[in-house]
């Protein structure tokens, strides 16, 4: 049974206020070749957001001028910025330093921003893995609200090692410092998107290879994740298909997933007090011919909620390893970001 983009909530009727399924703009992969767009992050005061360029070895910075209008105000670039394919990026909680994992060497790059607003070219540290995962490749980022602990899912792909970490962020000194691991032992699956509940307590998690969403309980105190989880979604009603990043809405009442195989974005209604999933099936579904997605994967919702933002690798073929295959003949411009406004309010268009 395939979800209906209009089933009702829980809570009642339907989430009215989400976003226009029909993308307001879209930013076309500007790099000379083609290149993964892995990551999307606004800023947390500001109608500003990274993105990273994989494939091409940079960190993208675009700004929402007051007219609605995308522009690029920098791009962190070799060799100064120290980029070996960088997988995921975040901003800090006070968003003065940008954080990005690189998927080549194990690394964690950061660069402070400077007096005229732009950020460092070279990094102000450059962190490796802490050796209990120096062979892991970093895939899906997120900051906690407070800005003191960073979460990051390991895995990708079948034949990478998979984890779930948890890391506690001095923002000041730049210091990050590895709390808890879950191994590959005790999770279902390939663990892609990761962020924290409103209230930090939790850790969600999508694992793409066995359609579902796993919440974690942390215990912040110890610098621990409990590694059985406090609930499991999943299931042909979820309309989850290769889950990629997993967001919560600005109010946290509700949680965004990409569907890279299905070329959908599912969102589920969220209790913020009881930190759980209340309903199974999407309560809402951005999809095609409407919403023009060909393979989704970051997501990112601007401070005040009003925007969407979801990067596209495009047409692409995976393998059964969940491997991504593309080569120097992949047009360029296959790849984008694409821009959806929140709908006005009381306003309801079918997706």
């Amino acid at each position: 049974m395939r979800p209906s983009a209009n089933v009702e909530s829980e809570k009642g009727g339907h989430f009215a206020a989400f976003y226009d399924p029909t993308p307001f703009d879209s930013i076309a992969n500007p790099c000379r070749a083609y290149s993964l767009i892995n990551s999307v992050a606004f800023h947390p005061h500001e109608l500003m957001f990274c993105a990273t360029f994989t494939t091409a070895h940079k960190v993208a910075i675009f700004r929402i001028d007051p007219a609605g209008k995308i522009r690029t105000v920098q791009v962190l670039k070799n060799p100064r910025a120290r980029l070996r394919g960088p997988q995921h990026a975040v901003f800090s909680g006070d968003g003065n330093k940008i954080i990005v994992s690189n998927w080549n060497n194990a690394t964690l790059t950061i660069y402070r921003r400077t007096e005229n607003g732009l950020y460092s070219r070279d990094p102000v540290a450059c962190i490796d893995f802490p050796e209990v995962l120096a062979a892991y490749k970093p895939h899906g980022m997120d900051m906690s609200p407070s800005g003191k602990f960073m979460a990051i899912a390991f895995g990708a792909a079948a034949r990478q090692k998979k984890g779930v970490a948890l890391f506690s962020f001095n923002s000041e000194e730049t210091i990050l410092e590895h709390l808890s691991l879950i191994d590959e032992e005790e999770l279902p699956g390939i663990p892609k998107g990761i962020t924290f509940s409103p209230d930090e307590s939790c850790l969600l998690v999508t694992f793409s290879d066995v359609n579902s969403i796993q919440i974690y309980n942390l215990d912040l105190e110890m610098g621990s994740i409990q590694s059985t989880p406090r609930q499991i979604v999943k299931g042909e009603i979820t309309g989850l298909f290769r889950p990629e990043d997993i967001k919560m809405s600005r109010e946290g009442d509700f949680l965004i997933v990409s569907n890279s195989e299905a070329d959908r974005v599912t969102v589920y209604p969220f209790d913020k007090v009881a930190n759980r999933i209340t309903q199974a099936a999407p309560c809402r579904i951005l999809e095609n011919p409407v919403s023009h997605l060909r393979f989704p994967h970051g997501i990112a919702v601007s401070p005040d909620g009003s925007i969407l933002a979801i990067t596209q690798f495009g047409p692409l073929q995976t393998t059964r390893d969940e491997d991504i295959v593309f080569d120097i003949r992949t047009p360029r411009k296959q790849s984008s970001i694409t821009i959806y406004r929140r709908e006005r309010p009381g306003s309801h268009v079918n997706s």
